[in-house]
């Protein structure tokens, strides 16, 4: 769970997104949520209540958070066509 903190506190401090990589059921690949600058609180808390110190989630044990990424927020305006 360090891990996790120190990537959004990185990001809150930066002005930063995150890009949570993670397992998912049945899949080889796995899966990368991007986390908006402006909701890093609320995800963080959600992280913090729903998952266990090896970064597993607590309802389903195949869903694991592999790394977590700080991304630069550029990348979602351009997707949204924002400048």
């Amino acid at each position: 769970m360090l891990k996790i903190k120190k990537a959004f506190m990185k990001a809150k401090l930066e002005g930063l997104d995150i890009a949570i990589e993670l397992t998912v059921p049945g899949r080889k690949d796995t899966e990368i949520i991007i986390v908006q600058y402006s909701n890093l609180d609320y995800k963080l808390s959600y992280y913090i209540n729903n998952y266990d110190e090896q970064l597993v989630l607590n309802r389903c044990k195949d869903i694991k958070i592999i790394n977590a990424y700080t991304i630069d927020s550029k990348i979602i305006k351009e997707m949204k066509g924002e400048k």
